[in-house]
């Protein structure tokens, strides 16, 4: 007989599992056993019933849907929605995290309690702190929320229990015991909450004034110092030695919540690119003051959040261009792909499986990001609305020629005539469960509007760059989107480009001209085009400047060290003719000037002037605009 065994934690029986599967600490040795004892001996006695708390649903991750008014658990094993809660009045912003047995929905005034068990809601409680929005962690030891302006630290319950660091935090942490760390940004304090605690135990630790993060490798607490761009261990007393990251990150440098492999990623939001640490600590518990240098990746052009890390894959997201990117810890791309579009932000949520998952602004997508890196969009949909949860059957015992256990079950024999006796007749036939419920299929219908369309002006105003969102995909991958032009001028253009590129150059849009013109993108996939973006360009204002320098010497000229004026002039109206004239703070200097017409940018260069009057003072005017003043030297 098969009998399910309750999943049992690496850290507790440790020779069930490898020392490098030590993460979620669950129940006690002794209990544990007791536990399992009692589950293999009930199945076998045929005494097993449904125990409320011990059926809930895997670790996964909860998401709100705010169209839906429900809490959907999607697995992230199997990229399924599989589960929900009904909660009505959800609002954006809304998180849901989980502990072991209860899910907590955290909206703006109150804490909606479900159990995972019954999938049903269990209690409301107050917001514990109002007016700040929380970041959300999920702990072996617990469900938190973290206001990190008021540095309150909040495990959820039906009981919450509210502890303040006393001031602003930065990222929170966790380790495998369960604990949750923080960092005071402002005064250094690195305080930690036990598995349980009714209090924060904060002690002084990193440079006050020093800015940086917290991370987790091996399952220590690092502190990564932005300011002195070094990283030390957390320990009981204090920080342990301080060694160099081996790279140059900014003090608003983020911090990925562990390593990958023994590398954390730190991004450098500015600068568009990550650093690659090396962290491992040694069996001391101490790091090691010779270690590669730091791998640093150039990212493409975006507006970058996270780093998060899934397994051992950095993940980032990108807002600028809607996508999400995962490396592996040498920094080499994994994977790519556009997120489906809905209102509001999407953000990263790392789960207590280790997995990484992008939320979609109201909650009706979710990316899973797998501990390999690859990406998996999930539609967010309600299994049947309202449909009663299935308890589930009891097991049905086999048929064997072995009488009942109990005498009030056997049967009573007839009395012996000499015929033979039918067996009796079945009264409990097996049941079969009913199968499971796959929701429909997502019709395939033609993109959404691209996102974000917007155009970008080059230096010398004649290329437009173009640049847009991922167009919500509707069931089929976007294979194209199409861009193209029309001047009120009447110069226009199209072009297509792969469904995966989000940018397009237009070269020579106002090549000769200033009007303005407009750019419309459309998507395409399997079922067609979908709903253009437009936008419209007017031209830049044109600041007329003139620049001044000593030119070369002059040739012929009577007079020793007789050099050029060298002008430059930029923003003028192209194909324009303009007078310049010099001056000169020698009253006896004359010049005529000099005629010239702009190129088809409004730019000129003049080589013109000659003059050798050192000491003296000289400029150009034309149309009005003056140079700059230059001291003439010999």
């Amino acid at each position: 007989m098969n009998v399910p065994i309750p999943n049992v934690s690496c850290t507790d029986v440790v020779t069930l599992c490898s020392v490098s599967e030590r993460k979620h600490s669950r129940w006690p040795l002794l209990g544990l056993v007791i536990a399992v004892v009692a589950t293999v001996t009930l199945a076998l006695t045929g005494a097993a019933k449904q125990v409320p708390g011990l059926e809930f649903m895997p670790a996964g991750h909860w998401i709100a849907n705010l169209d839906l008014g429900l809490a959907v658990h999607v697995d992230g094993a199997t990229k399924k929605s599989d589960a929900q809660v009904s909660v009505p009045g959800l609002t954006p912003g809304t998180q849901v995290v989980q502990d072991e047995t209860r899910g907590y929905v955290v909206g703006e005034d109150d804490v909606t309690i479900f159990g995972k068990s019954t999938l049903s809601v269990e209690a409301t409680v107050p917001v514990p702190v109002k007016g700040e929005r929380s970041v959300s962690i999920e702990t072996a030891g617990g469900a938190y929320s973290v206001f990190r302006q008021s540095g309150q630290i909040v495990r959820l319950g039906l009981d919450p229990q509210v502890m303040s660091a006393g001031g602003p935090v930065g990222s929170p942490v966790a380790t495998s015991d369960g604990a949750v760390w923080v960092h005071r940004t402002d005064s250094g304090t690195i305080c930690r909450v036990a598995r349980g605690a009714t209090s924060l135990d904060c002690r002084p630790m990193a440079p006050a004034g020093h800015s940086g993060g917290l991370t987790v490798s091996g399952d220590r607490v690092l502190f990564v110092d932005t300011t002195a761009d070094t990283m030390s261990v957390v320990e009981a007393k204090g920080l342990g030695a301080a060694v160099k990251l081996g790279a140059d990150v900014p003090p608003d440098a983020r911090i990925a919540p562990a390593d990958a492999a023994g590398k954390v990623a730190v991004l450098d939001p500015s600068a568009n690119r990550i650093h690659l640490v090396e962290a491992r600590v040694d069996e001391k518990g101490a790091l090691a003051e010779q270690r590669p240098p730091a791998a640093t990746v150039q990212l493409p052009p975006g507006e970058y959040d996270g780093p998060s890390v899934s397994g051992e894959s950095v993940v980032l997201l990108d807002h600028k261009n809607s996508s999400v990117r995962t490396y592996d810890n040498q920094g080499r791309p994994k994977h790519s792909m556009p997120i489906p579009q809905e209102k509001g932000r999407p953000e990263l949520v790392r789960g207590e499986d280790a997995r990484v998952y992008v939320d979609g602004g109201e909650g009706k997508h979710v990316v899973v990001v797998d501990k390999d890196g690859s990406l998996q969009p999930v539609p967010v949909i309600a299994a049947k609305p309202d449909a009663p949860r299935q308890p589930v059957p009891p097991p049905t015992e086999p048929t064997t020629d072995k009488p009942a256990d109990k005498p009030a079950d056997r049967p009573v024999a007839p009395p012996n005539t000499g015929r033979p006796v039918p067996p009796p007749a079945r009264t409990d036939p097996p049941r079969t469960p009913p199968p499971p419920q796959t929701p429909p299929p997502i019709p395939v219908t033609p993109p959404g509007m691209p996102q974000n369309l917007a155009i970008a002006i080059t230096t010398q105003q004649v290329d437009a760059t173009v640049t847009w969102g991922a167009a919500p995909a509707n069931g089929a991958p976007v294979t194209a989107y199409h861009v193209s032009w029309q001047s009120d001028g009447g110069r226009s253009g199209s072009a297509s480009v792969p469904g995966t590129t989000l940018s397009y150059v237009i070269n020579g849009i106002w090549q000769g001209t200033d009007h303005p013109f407009t750019v419309t993108v459309v998507a395409q996939n399997s079922a067609g085009r979908g709903t253009p973006a437009t936008a419209r360009q007017v031209p830049p204002q044109r600041v007329k400047k003139i620049s001044l320098t000593k030119g070369a010497l002059a040739s012929p000229c009577a007079e020793p060290n007789c050099y050029w004026m060298h002008v430059v002039m930029t923003g003028f109206e192209p194909r324009t003719r303009y007078k310049v004239d010099p001056h000169s703070t020698d009253s006896d200097y004359k010049n005529p000037g000099h005629s010239l017409t702009t190129d088809e940018q409004g730019s000129a260069v003049l080589d013109a002037f000659y003059y050798h009057g050192a000491g003296h003072t000289v400029w150009v005017t034309a149309d009005g605009v003056s140079s700059n003043r230059l001291e003439w030297t010999e």
